[in-house]
């Protein structure tokens, strides 16, 4: 897998929100998670539809929580799920409450089976309970892209691609200045270890300064209202990453204050945000150029 950049490894590896929902211990829906592996291969049996195993470590993996991000919660994906397939949860987290006591077992057992090696996997079964393939994370991850890597493994059509409007020229301008600054970041950020907490905060002033700096001459209001809050986010946790003791590594800073949780799940929704809004704008790549 290629390296995370250091923004999204460092928000991604702080503890998770105690308020974040579970995935449902019992029962099965058609395109809806459930961490009933009975149920969800019953239903899938009855319907003659296929099951998606997903071997996570919900609240510690930082690719499971990207995928989570980028692909499982967006509509695009929800749409498609409900019509095509079941999705059991596999859970193995830090936090054994989010995780069944006869689960916990089940869990340890169907991973040696599928031979589950790291996080996250995605084993793909069909309505018999018949292993058919394996995907795994990407940086780089969209629904669109995840559904055909899918499809693929099931023998089926994707969903008809709709023809793309012309990429707003603003737009593109702004995401791939975006784009280049979060290179930048990257770059700046080669060769830590073990970053401290004022590395990063630093690593945030530098990203938002930078994209601040941007020209927004001539870009769709819309697209204008969320570039603005997606500045707006970065330059709010730079701030209270701030506030923090700057001498400890991340890993020695622990479960960050209520504040900066705050702060780090309103970047992530001005990021998702961001990216919607250069699509509607026709910049088809903004997922790519936005690889937070």
């Amino acid at each position: 897998m290629k390296k995370l950049p250091l923004l999204a490894a460092a928000l991604l590896a702080l503890p998770a929100a105690a308020d974040e929902p579970a995935i449902p211990f019992y029962g099965a829906e058609l395109g809806a998670w459930t961490q009933d592996y009975a149920a969800a291969t019953n239903a899938a049996a009855t319907d003659g539809k296929p099951v998606l195993l997903d071997f996570t470590g919900s609240d510690w993996c930082g690719w499971c929580m990207l995928m989570e991000n980028k692909v499982f919660t967006t509509q695009e994906w929800e749409d498609w799920a409900s019509s095509n397939i079941y999705l059991v949860t596999l859970d193995f987290p830090n936090d054994k409450s989010k995780v069944p006591d006869e689960y916990q077992t089940r869990n340890r057992e169907l991973s040696k089976q599928y031979g589950v090696r790291g996080y996250p996997t995605y084993i793909v079964l069909d309505s018999k309970g018949e292993k058919l393939g394996q995907l795994g994370a990407s940086r780089d991850a969209t629904p669109a892209k995840f559904i055909r890597q899918l499809c693929g493994v099931l023998g089926i059509d994707p969903p008809a691609k709709a023809a793309a409007a012309p990429a707003d020229p603003a737009a593109k301008r702004i995401v791939e200045a975006v784009g280049a600054a979060l290179k930048a970041t990257e770059k700046e950020a080669e060769g830590f270890h073990e970053p401290t907490v004022a590395q990063f905060t630093g690593l945030n002033e530098h990203f938002t300064t930078a994209i601040a700096a941007i020209d927004t001459k001539g870009a769709p209001k819309d697209f204008l209202a969320a570039f603005q809050s997606f500045s707006d986010a970065f330059a709010a946790m730079a701030a209270e990453f701030k506030k923090l003791d700057q001498t400890k590594t991340l890993r020695e800073a622990g479960r960050p204050p209520e504040s900066l949780q705050k702060a780090m799940f309103a970047t992530e929704s001005a990021v998702e945000k961001l990216i919607e809004a250069a699509e509607a704008c026709g910049v088809e790549d903004a997922a790519d150029l936005l690889h937070l």
